[in-house]
């Protein structure tokens, strides 16, 4: 069969980029043809290895460029294709792989906000996959993100999948932490042992909390700061960079951008610190459980429940205050504490669901593919 994949921006880093280039490969490895249609990629090496097509919509905002790409991604892809698998709401779509919060539920709080342009689109393209009677099956992530859309839209229940979480087996290292790779990876860094080292996981700062977490640095003097995904220079960066001067902490942060050695900088740090705004499932948290470092998160993350499930750290409860967030921080200083928090993450660890989204996503996609042409046949 013939598969076309569809997302807007693709580089490396991103979860929902990960996700598409994971099961890609996975829909190819069982013998089909896939073929990734995007707007802009920012690299080619990590994806050399796949099918990818530029379809180019100019310059323009982020919800005119996903409205132009969903037009001319139905244009170039429908009637070629055997699947059509969006990985961003898109028109059209056979399946639709979904990340992210509902728009419709973002703006709730103001009618107004769903009649200015930038809202509107995004509003229509998510209607178009999510209002009855629309044939675009649906994969989500996490409870509290199916809930949102069938309560906005109320889509037949029968299109509607929660996949498992999507842990990659191989990004499970716990034994990093005993067997030397800690300890060469904190001399690499430039880390000593009397540091308490944080880390966090972000492509959109703002959104995953960094500067709730550089406001936090301020009042613990030995506290270090690893920021995996971004760079200090780039545009995304800018203003937590600015407030981390303001606040005299930047010496203590160091800008790793995108790495692919996750387990090894987990296993560095003492503590997973992430107090984000909305985060739909926030699979950086199981990473960090798995891998046995403690965490600290808000219950604003699909996930969160992981945390408490594993007792593997403390998840704040939302609405989100910095003092609460400074008391957890202060309990986390406690390595009997964190010893403890470890060594559950590390046998919650052990749950092969914790493993399953890929391949059950992949298994879903394949099938469609056979019922859609099994019609074409008949």
């Amino acid at each position: 069969m013939r598969f076309a994949f569809a997302i807007v921006s693709l580089f490396p880093g991103g979860g929902l980029q990960r996700d598409c280039i994971d099961i890609a490969r996975r829909v190819r490895k069982s013998g089909h043809d896939v073929t990734i249609f995007t707007s802009r990629i920012s690299d080619t090496e990590f994806i050399k290895d796949l099918s990818v097509r530029i379809l180019h919509v100019g310059p323009t905002t982020n919800h005119k460029r996903q409205r132009l790409f969903s037009t001319e991604f139905h244009k170039v892809a429908s009637g070629h294709f055997d699947l059509l698998v969006g990985f961003d709401k898109l028109a059209g779509l056979d399946i639709l792989y979904c990340s992210d919060r509902s728009m419709y539920a973002r703006t709730a709080v103001s009618p107004l906000m769903r009649a200015l342009p930038r809202y509107s689109q995004f509003i229509r393209l998510e209607k178009e996959c999510f209002a009855p009677n629309q044939p675009t099956k649906i994969l989500l992530l996490s409870e509290s993100q199916l809930n949102e859309y069938w309560t906005c839209w109320q889509t037949e229940p029968k299109r509607l999948t929660l996949l498992p979480p999507t842990l990659v087996p191989k990004r499970r290292k716990f034994e990093f932490r005993a067997d030397g790779t800690r300890q060469k990876w904190r001399t690499q860094l430039g880390l000593s042992d009397d540091d308490w080292v944080w880390v966090s996981v972000a492509v959109q700062p703002r959104t995953k909390g960094i500067d709730r977490t550089v406001r936090a640095l301020n009042h613990f003097r030995n506290a270090r700061l690893l920021v995996v995904g971004l760079d200090e220079g780039d545009d995304r960066a800018l203003e937590v960079a600015r407030l981390a001067q303001i606040l005299g902490v930047s010496e203590r942060i160091k800008w790793l951008g995108h790495r692919e050695e996750i387990p090894e900088l987990l296993a560095a740090a003492d503590l997973f610190v992430h107090p984000a705004r909305h985060d739909t499932t926030g699979t950086v948290l199981l990473e960090a459980i798995v891998n046995g470092l403690p965490v600290i998160t808000t219950s604003a993350c699909g996930y969160a429940k992981h945390v408490s499930g594993a007792d593997a750290g403390i998840v704040i409860q939302e609405p989100f205050h910095q003092k609460t967030f400074l008391a957890a921080l202060d309990t986390a200083r406690d390595p009997d504490s964190r010893e403890h928090w470890s060594k559950s993450g590390i046998e919650y660890g052990k749950q092969k669901s914790l493993y399953e989204g890929k391949t059950r996503a992949t298994e879903l996609i394949i099938a469609r593919g056979l019922e859609a042409t099994g019609r074409q046949q008949r």
